[in-house]
């Protein structure tokens, strides 16, 4: 069994609330991280830029005292030189004899472990005072009478690394508060945002529990689409659920005559086996056919040629009605596709064709072509054709205009239900060119 990741099982506002601290905190971080090195930076180079001022003058005092004979460690320095163990010494060269600056009193710097601070250009020294203090210095070469010389100069640290601190201080407080903050708000985020999210949930709710039929579009322009596309998936099912129970209904009514000729019959003293056979076969017969409507799969999406699935059905009725001498026309478009289950579109074309070479007194007509995004199909005839008021009840199942034809009375009805199922239309009208009754169907 694959091992579901806790992330997987959470919520979705879990989830976004989650990553999106996440994303925070790294960003933060990073920010965080940057600053406090460009801070530091800061810091130190304003330490060395004092630092090198003040060897920039005690360059010149040492210089000044050489040449005047003074000895370098009487060379007036300044004050902070002066004044003993105050954390600001030079020092030329290293050694317990080596000059160096009054504060220093007879205490000398351990130059040997200082060691460089990589944050500033060129590093600052690190080294370690009279009375154990922090100390950043630099060395500068220092030309005198006697030869090139180092001079060293330090400074106190301990008010530079506490700004340090209280800058990484204030850089690890900052982003906590703002993560806390953030994570308040992407809790308040996700409770607006996923409002519309919820509130499809609560529709869904209503239309399972029968309340509603529809679930609508008010949920904002992103989910308003997924609301159509369950809208029309539900509408879909619905009409899937009617055919069926219109399923039931033709076959009970197809059904009623065979059984009432049996019923008849039965009141005879002895029923022909040949009567009783052809009754059964018929019944059969229907039985087999609304099989077959139940298994056609209505509102399937499946890429049918139009003009291959109406040979099949051409053949058929024009051997069923081959004994009246009919002229079939047919234009059916070239490479006509058209989405949806064949076994629906024979079903449609053959009802259509069927009824058509049933009344037609010469010719029948056939034509199916592209009708902007949907598939337009025609068949007319030449026959005695129907009265507007006969064309408003045609649809209706069972109905018969002429007892003296064969058939159910469930063509049209059945053609209805498949071509509602694709959300299409049947329309029937006498303004055909044969003169007789035209059947459109758009799907």
């Amino acid at each position: 069994m694959a091992t579901i990741r806790p992330l997987e099982r959470a919520g979705l506002a879990a989830r976004l609330i989650l990553l999106g601290l996440l994303s925070a905190l790294l960003v933060s971080a990073g920010a965080a991280w940057l600053l406090r090195e460009s801070l530091h930076g800061v810091v130190l180079r304003s330490f060395a830029q004092g630092l090198a001022q003040r060897a920039d003058r005690l360059e010149v005092e040492l210089l000044a005292a050489r040449q005047r004979g003074v000895p370098l460690g009487e060379a007036a320095a300044g004050s902070e030189f002066d004044t003993i163990f105050s954390g600001w010494y030079w020092q030329i060269g290293e050694g317990a004899d080596a000059p160096r600056s009054r504060s220093l009193w007879d205490a000398s710097l351990d130059l040997g472990a200082a060691t460089p601070d990589e944050r500033t250009e060129p590093p600052l020294r690190r080294a370690v005072g009279p009375r154990g203090e922090p100390l950043l210095g630099a060395a500068r070469p220092l030309a005198l009478p006697s030869g090139m010389h180092t001079l060293h100069v330090y400074g106190a640290a301990q008010e530079t690394d506490s700004e340090i601190e209280r800058i990484d201080r204030v850089l690890l407080t900052v982003p906590l508060a703002l993560s806390a903050a953030l994570v308040l708000l992407s809790v308040l985020q996700a409770r607006i945002g996923l409002a519309p999210v919820r509130r499809l949930q609560e529709a869904l709710g209503r239309v399972r529990g029968g309340q509603a039929e529809r679930i609508g579009d008010a949920f904002g322009p992103d989910l308003a689409p997924l609301a159509q596309e369950i809208d029309e998936v539900l509408l879909r099912n619905a009409r899937v659920v009617e055919r069926a129970r219109h399923h039931a209904a033709d076959l009970g009514h197809a059904l009623k005559k065979p059984l009432a000729l049996l019923a008849a019959q039965a009141h005879q003293a002895t029923v022909p086996s040949e009567a009783v056979q052809r009754q059964v076969t018929a019944m059969n017969g229907l039985i087999e056919r609304h099989l077959a409507r139940a298994a056609s799969g209505a509102g399937q999406t499946r890429r049918v040629g139009v003009g291959e699935a109406l040979d099949g059905v051409l053949a058929l009725v024009r051997h069923l009605h081959g004994a009246r001498g009919l002229a079939w026309r047919v234009e059916v478009e070239p490479g006509l596709r058209w989405q949806g289950h064949a076994a629906d579109l024979e079903e449609v074309a053959g009802n259509l064709l069927d009824n058509a070479g049933k009344w037609a007194r010469s010719a029948v007509r056939l034509t199916a072509r592209r009708d902007g995004d949907r598939v337009l199909l025609e068949v007319e005839d030449d026959g005695p054709g129907l009265s507007a008021e006969q064309i408003g009840e045609a649809a209706r199942r069972g109905r018969r205009f002429d007892e003296s034809v064969a058939g159910s009375g469930l063509g049209l009805a059945i053609v209805d239900d498949i071509v509602r199922t694709y959300g299409g239309q049947l329309a029937l009208d006498a303004a055909g060119t044969l003169g007789g009754l035209r059947c459109r169907v758009t799907l």
